[in-house]
């Protein structure tokens, strides 16, 4: 595909301020493909606007490999059998959760929070 000299041309770094990222965002997109990337002369490296302008695209529309959530399921209430599948996977998981309370002899987990300070400790230990 040849590019037109009276097309708008950004480097990366204008490329990267238009969008709101990161210019390592930009070269990351160039690099797995999403994004053509002009060379001009031996150095310089341009953007055509309209291909960023592809970069674009609205959430609820499914991308490959992406699950999208449609925009019309995060307004609406909930419909009565999705009520009922959302009590059911809440009882289950309340059920599981006794489950491994009894295997465990009734003794809770440990918080997250006390793991991690007895593990700074031991460590401290470990490097005095």
């Amino acid at each position: 595909m040849s590019a037109m000299p009276d097309e708008e041309y950004l480097t990366v770094a204008e490329a990267a301020a238009l969008l709101k990222v990161s210019q390592s965002t930009i070269w990351r997109w160039i690099d797995q493909g999403d994004l053509s990337a002009y060379r001009v002369g031996q150095r310089r490296v341009r953007l055509r606007r309209r291909d960023l302008a592809r970069l674009i695209t609205p959430i609820h529309r499914r991308a490959e490999g992406r699950r999208a959530v449609p925009e019309a399921d995060l307004s609406r209430p909930l419909s009565g059998t999705e009520q009922k599948r959302m009590l059911d996977a809440i009882e289950q998981a309340e059920r599981f959760q006794q489950e491994l309370l009894k295997r465990r002899g009734g003794k809770l987990f440990s918080s997250s929070t006390e793991i991690i300070r007895e593990l700074r400790r031991e460590r401290t230990d470990e490097l005095s």
